[in-house]
């Protein structure tokens, strides 16, 4: 599937709509997390060296889609102050599912972020998880678990830094 196309004129990390406040950044040594408000949620960007290495793929509230959008719904964030900087929380919902992320400069390798999600569910997705357009092309992280019990909370994690897309905790598709 070929990547979608970016409004590159516009910078990425445009306030949200109602003009209050701008997004965060968060940057762990030359790897740097932008958002820009797309829609009705925030999308994301992640460079390395200001060489974009992935790019959120977002869905909307209308659509085929609407309920198990192509990534995490996340309307809020949030930051929390570390010892060395600050993580972002984020939370949102599509549908009946409740969305949460954590995202943070990774403890243990430098120039890398963790990214860890979570999704409340109360039926069985069609789809869940995170995905980005990249210089590879598109790339889905997405839980390796399942559940036949409901309601569940599912999760996955995954870093992003100077190694591209790495799952922790998941799987990764292309």
């Amino acid at each position: 599937m070929p990547a979608p196309e970016r409004d590159r004129d516009q910078p990425f990390t445009a306030p949200c709509p109602d003009g209050r406040r701008a997004p965060p950044i968060l940057a762990a040594g030359a790897t740097r997390l932008e958002f820009r408000w797309h829609g009705d949620r925030w999308g994301h960007r992640v460079t390395v060296a200001g060489r974009v290495v992935a790019e959120s793929i977002e869905g909307s509230a209308d659509g085929p889609r609407a309920e198990w959008p192509p990534s995490p719904a996340l309307v809020e964030l949030s930051e929390l102050p570390l010892k060395a900087g600050f993580a972002l929380l984020g939370v949102g919902l599509a549908g009946r599912s409740h969305f949460s992320a954590s995202i943070s400069p990774h403890p243990d390798m430098a120039d890398t972020l963790l990214f860890e999600l979570a999704c409340r569910v109360k039926v069985h997705p069609v789809w869940l998880g995170s995905t980005y357009a990249g210089d590879g092309g598109e790339v889905q992280m997405a839980p390796d678990e399942a559940t036949d019990s409901l309601p569940a909370t599912i999760s996955w994690t995954y870093t992003i830094g100077p190694a591209g897309i790495c799952p922790v905790r998941g799987k990764a598709a292309r």
